[in-house]
């Protein structure tokens, strides 16, 4: 009887150990798997805000340098209690701005990447934009407790080449849907009327915060008021992508 058994035992032996490898390799095939494909677009696209019909808007402010712009912006959006995004600067952050990003997250806003060297992206090598995006992040982590998840690239340069670099290193490329050209200094009541007659729901704002502009404290309190007097609400980046579908646009 145990003779006529060994045949059988060696064939479910060897279906078992077929099975197991089988299993074993499948199992890392998931493990592998790449992540869900992004939008439609978003491969060659910049996240510039969502699909929503909530009033929702996200002010965010670049920061590359400076000691007397930083500070007045800061105070305004504790004062309003705002809960903006600020894209900073790896070397500001780490030397002219490290007690203030500190703040500035300790008081509920975002703190999110410009990068390092205040260049465009798409004269830099693929390892030259992660390189630029990581020494920033490190910096950032160091601060703030947490890892940035956005970069908005210097000049809001990018090419779908940087978009993919900045991706292979967990980022997503953020630029805006509403630009203030506060940077150009071109008068208060210009950025007021800039940003508020070019809002809509689920809008990115861009403004600045570095020395360079001159003009933003004076503007951003109007700009403050008039949006929440036509029913806006002003939340961090990752608050609103937490209200409609991402919108990738080039």
């Amino acid at each position: 009887m145990q003779d006529r058994l060994r045949p059988w035992g060696r064939v479910l032996g060897l279906v078992l150990a077929v099975w197991l490898a089988w299993a074993g390799g499948w199992g890392r095939a998931l493990a592998m798997a790449p992540p869900s494909p992004l939008p439609p677009g978003a491969e060659r696209w910049t996240l510039r805000g969502v699909k929503t019909d909530r009033k929702v808007v996200a002010l965010t402010f670049d920061i590359s340098w400076g000691t007397v712009m930083p500070p007045k912006v800061f105070a305004i959006l504790e004062r309003e209690h705002v809960p903006a995004t600020m894209f900073v600067s790896g070397p500001w952050a780490g030397r002219q701005g490290a007690d203030l990003v500190r703040r500035m997250a300790a008081a509920g806003m975002e703190v999110e990447s410009h990068g390092w060297a205040h260049v465009n992206y798409t004269g830099l090598s693929d390892q030259g934009v992660q390189d630029n995006i990581r020494r920033a992040g490190a910096v950032i982590r160091q601060l703030t407790g947490r890892d940035p998840r956005f970069v908005r690239p210097p000049n809001g340069d990018f090419s779908p080449r940087t978009l993919a670099a900045a991706r292979a290193v967990g980022y997503t490329t953020v630029t805006w849907g509403t630009d203030s050209l506060d940077w150009m200094n071109p008068g208060v009541d210009t950025i007021i009327r800039r940003v508020v007659t070019r809002v809509h729901p689920g809008d990115i704002v861009l403004l600045h915060a570095s020395d360079t502009c001159k003009q933003t404290d004076l503007a951003l309190p109007a700009i403050i008021r008039d949006l929440r007097a036509r029913g806006y609400q002003l939340v961090t980046l990752e608050q609103l992508l937490q209200t409609g579908t991402p919108d990738f646009r080039d």
